[in-house]
């Protein structure tokens, strides 16, 4: 695996933070965009690495080498696990960009699958917590109150577990967002043209449409709204 590292993101902490999780996401735009959202300081967001459909890995905050500054990718966010609760997933978690305009929409590429695998494996040589499998997430799961849904119902766990870390105790992680959900916004894109290539900003609505409305149907449920 050889990292691009010619982009590198202004928005991070120049602290080193402990690795104890993984969490993975996609980014709700193309490649160009993903990278000018985080060289951009006044969006206040970044990820330490980008995945490319092709496989390419672009390095954007430091975490490839055994030490990790804190980039800031998942904001409020929570976890239980075995008893114990994790919270602010920024101050000890590297965050994995996969470029998909919405992972419960679209398939991920075998080589973004590829990627994965080299780099899981790399880290695993320098953060202990990460030879375990129950420490990747989704963004969904630690956030998914808020609204978020990615990686996405089209994210493949159970293959991305095994090329990692074999049949041994492979967690399960059901995705945040709903099947009628997603089926109501496939229907929205079946409504376009078919030789119309669908604009960014459509593909944008779209995650801002699945967030809030997952975010609204947790807050009625817990009788915020």
């Amino acid at each position: 695996m050889i990292p691009n590292r010619q982009f590198r993101s202004p928005n991070f902490d120049p602290i080193q933070i402990p690795v104890e999780f993984l969490v993975l996401h996609y980014t709700a735009e193309n490649l160009q965009s993903t990278l000018e959202i985080f060289m951009d300081t006044s969006r206040k967001v970044s990820s330490h690495l980008v995945i490319d459909q092709d496989g390419q890995v672009y390095e954007l905050v430091e975490c490839l080498d055994g030490f990790t500054q804190r980039a800031w990718h998942a904001g409020q966010s929570n976890w239980f696990e075995n008893g114990a609760q994790w919270e602010q997933f920024n101050d000890f978690s590297i965050g994995i960009e996969i470029v998909n305009l919405n992972g419960n929409l679209l398939p991920f590429t075998p080589q973004q699958y590829d990627a994965l695998k080299a780099v899981t494996s790399h880290l695993r040589m320098y953060y202990p917590a990460l030879n375990s499998p129950q420490r990747v997430v989704g963004h969904e799961q630690i956030a998914g109150w808020r609204g978020k849904v990615d990686p996405g119902i089209l994210f493949d766990w159970p293959q991305y577990y095994l090329q990692n870390y074999g049949e041994i105790d492979i967690p399960k992680r059901e995705s945040y967002c709903h099947p009628e959900i997603a089926d109501s916004c496939r229907r929205l894109i079946d409504a376009f043209p078919k030789d119309t290539p669908l604009p960014p900003k459509f593909w944008r609505a779209i995650s801002h449409t699945m967030e809030t409305t997952h975010r609204l149907i947790h807050e009625q449920r817990n009788g915020q709204g």
